[in-house]
């Protein structure tokens, strides 16, 4: 069945068939949310610490389920939850793993800019500061992003019958649902911090992966 899942997901990810065509299963649904969870994980651990970069992760997901629920909820589709959440999930887990390179590439320039009380000044008052990130490992992880934005809106318009322009606004604000579930799961995990160090100067909240 995994397989099965799997060759929907690229299909999908190549804009051909739809979150119909996903397998239906509530434990395959759990089953992609944890591989969507341990990729985002991996995504981040560069760049965060282990709670932090956790939560970011566990977070995403539940935001996503969150908003997924809630759209097909009102929409009365509630009956397409277990496959819109295993391909959106399973979509976002691949797009994390194509971003791994990249963002490895990008970690050490984050990473100093963080630990630069100059630099991250310059943030604050809105002047983005010079990042020495390869050129090709920023553009590769732009594409890759706005491609996964393009794939969950095609899931979203398929899965709750919406018109392409509803779903492009809704899939936004399906992002601003998943960054307020990061925000929330990492203040949550701030606590566990002393376990693994400090927190560096200013945490990313992980850009959540569809």
């Amino acid at each position: 069945m995994f397989a099965h899942a799997l060759r929907v997901t690229l299909a999908l990810l190549l804009f051909r068939g739809g979150p119909q065509d996903f397998p239906y299963s509530v434990p395959l649904s759990r089953a992609c949310a944890a591989i969507a969870v341990v990729s985002s994980l991996l995504l981040m651990a560069p760049l965060a610490p282990l709670p932090m970069a956790l939560a970011a992760a566990l977070g995403g997901a539940g935001g996503l389920a969150f908003f997924t629920r809630s759209l097909l909820r009102a929409r009365g589709m509630e009956n397409r939850l277990a496959q819109t959440l295993g391909a959106q999930y399973l979509a976002g887990a691949l797009f994390a793993l194509a971003m791994w390179l990249p963002f490895q590439a990008m970690a050490p320039s984050f990473l100093a800019l963080m630990q630069d009380p100059e630099a991250m000044e310059k943030l604050r008052l809105g002047t983005p500061p010079a990042v020495e990130a390869p050129a090709w490992a920023a553009l590769l992880s732009d594409l890759l992003f706005f491609w996964s934005i393009a794939v969950s809106v095609r899931i979203n318009r398929l899965a709750a019958d919406l018109s392409m322009t509803a779903s492009v606004l809704l899939t936004l604000v399906s992002l601003f649902v998943m960054l307020s579930f990061v925000v929330f799961a990492q203040l949550l995990a701030m606590p566990l911090l002393a376990m693994f160090g400090d927190l560096p100067a200013t945490a990313p909240a992980a850009a959540p992966t569809v």
